[in-house]
């Protein structure tokens, strides 16, 4: 069984705990038993039949699984390509392997993408098509067809592979990473960062953009869109072509054009450039998919929409990425006719738990949304969650109802502005760190000039002013850390309470939501469960000469070494003991 770093398996683990929702929605566990999955497919018009496949599901080590309508989970394929990481997740020398699956229902064909070590060792990619029942898919398949020969010419790399794929108009859309070379993305005789159309069995497609003949060794047969990064989201809507894309410190989503340079250089510019949407911070982008205004699973209001994973990566710091808009699913609600997004994107789900976790697949299925976290829970579990509208057994953690003061402070976007032990990226703001905000605020709350500014404060006749006149005297009243939690939560819940030049915006923050980032900012964080050896290292950085602090340390050890090592040698001498 394996255990997430930092997750005993003996604590009492409530899974549902690891995830906040959206209002009146439930999540549950369709199905469970799984490896590191990473994506999901579903059979456009399963079989009635208890064993009629529902869906399919990769492993990123090299299985597809097959699960039927009575929840029976197959595996339909295995042992087709050989990988051996250097690591295994969550080190980022694991991510690479299987990452994307599409169906074919006219002729049963399952395609999967994935990177595999070829017989020298070399890192590339591939897609393998897969022979099952027209229409309804099977349990196992008949037969299988690799198309290695369109990309034995390049390499691969970690996590900037080939990735997701769908079948349209009788042809194969496959998104390809840029393996980690920014100069191949703008080369048309390179697969790398590139949107790729071939036809099902694996041949050029004669309407492509550069296409010159039907050699399957020539990059530039395939090429359909060019100028990208790592492009992990695919979806193909009447023929319209959505991809989401990686960048640096940014992400993208955006329509794509056949014979489209989507520019990407190596800078985060060029990601922003013509996206349709600009995703801040990048944590990463995964699969996509889009919930049809006809199909019923969600109330009106989330029909109509792509939602898409965020990612996040095992090997992130939960504590800074986490609480700032990474490992979430998000909805786009964009408008056809005009080519633009008609609101602001929103979060539909979050994972709010303590362990290493990455957001991979996503699908709307017949009855809910379902998605693929691809590290298992802190029980060591692995499953296929589905999100479903249920307002009368709703799940008990809402987004609304945030209870972790670090997601509050990006939730309202703080994050932009400040940093809090290098959490962050703003700097219009001063640092929040817990010891800068306390001796800042008390100085300023301590002097003859802040007393001063409160009475004339007091004389306005004017809002915020008027109404926060008790919150002026409670600060002044208070004293110590009291008066310090005092002054913070008034000032996010208000800023120009005491300073009408105060640049940080009123955020509609709720007092008790004002509370929890209190005490979260103003209160010292200590982790019991921490050795006494951790808190010291965490603590001497802060101490004004902690170099003497190492020297006395390292002194008292070598000291203690001496004077066993002499007691040890008396011990041995002839005549004693």
């Amino acid at each position: 069984m394996f255990y997430p770093l930092n997750s005993p398996a003996d604590e009492k683990y409530d899974w549902k705990s690891d995830w906040s929702l959206t209002e009146n929605f439930e999540i549950s566990i369709d199905t469970e038993g799984y490896r590191f999955p990473t994506a999901i497919a579903f059979v456009p018009n399963p079989g009635y039949g208890p064993k009629d496949p529902l869906y399919f599901v990769t492993e990123l080590r090299g299985k597809v699984k097959v699960v039927t309508n009575d929840r029976t989970v197959y595996t339909f394929a295995e042992d087709f390509f050989k990988l051996k990481p250097g690591e295994e997740l969550p080190a980022m020398s694991g991510e690479s392997g299987l990452a994307g699956i599409c169906l074919d229902p006219a002729n049963g064909y399952v395609f999967v993408t994935f990177a595999y070590h070829d017989e020298n060792n070399i890192l590339r990619n591939n897609i393998i098509r897969f022979q099952s029942k027209p229409g309804t898919f099977s349990l196992t398949p008949t037969s299988q067809l690799a198309f290695t020969d369109i990309f034995s010419s390049e390499i691969s790399s970690v996590s900037h592979q080939i990735g997701p794929c769908q079948v349209y108009d009788n042809t194969l859309y496959v998104n390809v990473g840029n393996a980690m070379i920014d100069s191949k993305s703008q080369d048309i005789n390179s697969l790398l960062g590139k949107i790729i159309r071939m036809d099902l069995d694996g041949e050029p497609v004669r309407s492509n953009p550069f296409y010159t003949d039907d050699d399957t060794n020539k990059a530039r047969n395939y090429v359909w869109a060019y100028g990208f990064r790592n492009p992990f989201g695919l979806n193909i809507l009447n023929g319209r072509v959505f991809v989401a894309d990686n960048g640096l410190a940014v992400d993208r989503f955006l329509e794509v054009g056949k014979n489209g340079n989507y520019l990407w250089d190596g800078s985060d510019e060029s990601i922003a450039t013509n996206a349709d949407f600009v995703i801040v911070p990048g944590v990463g982008v995964t699969q996509m998919t889009y919930v049809p205004e006809d199909l019923n699973i969600f109330p009106e209001e989330h029909r109509g929409k792509f939602y898409l994973n965020r990612s996040g990566s095992p090997v992130d710091d939960l504590t800074k990425y986490k609480n700032i808009g990474g490992r979430s699913i998000i909805s786009i609600n964009y408008d056809f006719e005009n080519n633009r997004l008609v609101s602001t994107p929103g979060t539909f789900l979050k994972y709010r738990g303590k362990t290493s976790q990455t957001l991979a697949g996503l699908a709307a299925g017949p009855d809910g949304l379902y998605f693929v976290p691809i590290m298992p829970f802190a029980d060591g579990r692995s499953a296929v969650l589905k999100v479903t509208y249920d307002p009368e057994n709703k799940h008990p953690y809402t987004l609304k109802n945030e209870t972790d003061a670090q997601a509050l402070l990006g939730r309202y976007g703080c994050y932009g502005c400040h940093m809090r032990n290098e959490v962050g990226w703003g700097s219009s703001g001063p640092r929040l760190d817990r010891d800068l905000l306390v001796k800042r605020v008390s100085d300023r709350l301590s002097s003859e000039k802040y007393i001063d500014s409160v009475k004339k404060l007091d004389e306005l006749d004017i809002e915020p002013y008027k109404s926060y006149r008790n919150a002026r005297h409670e600060v002044l009243n208070d004293r110590g850390e009291d008066r310090i939690k005092t002054w913070v939560r008034y000032h996010i819940m208000e800023p120009r309470f005491d300073n009408p030049n105060s640049q940080m915006p009123n955020l509609g923050i709720k007092e008790n939501e004002a509370q929890l980032m209190t005490d979260y900012l103003v209160d010292e964080q200590i982790d019991l469960k921490k050795t006494g050896w951790k808190i010291l290292v965490e603590l001497i950085p802060r101490l004004k000469y902690r170099y003497l602090v190492y020297s006395f340390l390292l002194g008292i050890v070598f000291t203690l070494l001496i004077a066993g090592s002499y007691a040890y040698i008396r011990r041995k001498k002839p005549g004693r003991g």
